[in-house]
């Protein structure tokens, strides 16, 4: 028997996730992926726009879109603090899509009064969800 730790998704408005049968943890990191499994040494980190892919005691793996935040690994507990989360099934990806084809046409051809910054964080989250909804169809 694997392990196990707890994983806590906490975002401004509300606990998105807290489980207690969790052998192994997946993020994307402004530096890269860290995994991350139980009795992990203490670390801190800074999440990008990306999935966090998560398995539980029965072997499945299960994704989350994580919208950027920070995430702290301590005393077998894995938490995450973003302002945004979405489970992979709750994600719209027709909307997605839209917001990803929107950004790439701002980018495309920038108008003087748009910020690229933004676009590129929006172009950055649509990607991200699309991509977390494709990882948890593939797993």
């Amino acid at each position: 028997m694997a392990k196990l730790m707890q994983l806590e998704i906490v975002t401004p408005d509300k606990s998105l996730m807290k489980r207690n049968d969790v052998s192994f943890v997946l993020a994307e990191t402004v530096a890269g992926p860290v995994g991350i499994m139980a009795s992990h040494a203490p670390l801190i980190g800074t999440l990008r726009e990306a999935p966090l892919k998560y398995r539980s005691e029965d072997g499945k793996n299960h994704f989350i879109f994580i919208d950027s935040g920070f995430m702290e690994v301590n005393n077998n507990k894995v938490t995450v603090l973003s302002a945004a989360g979405e489970m992979s099934e709750n994600i719209d990806v027709a909307r997605a899509q839209a917001a990803e084809a929107r950004a790439l046409k701002h980018m495309e051809n920038p108008e003087p009064t748009i910020d690229l910054e933004v676009i590129g964080r929006n172009l950055r989250r649509a990607k991200g969800r699309l991509r977390t909804v494709e990882l948890a169809h593939n797993a």
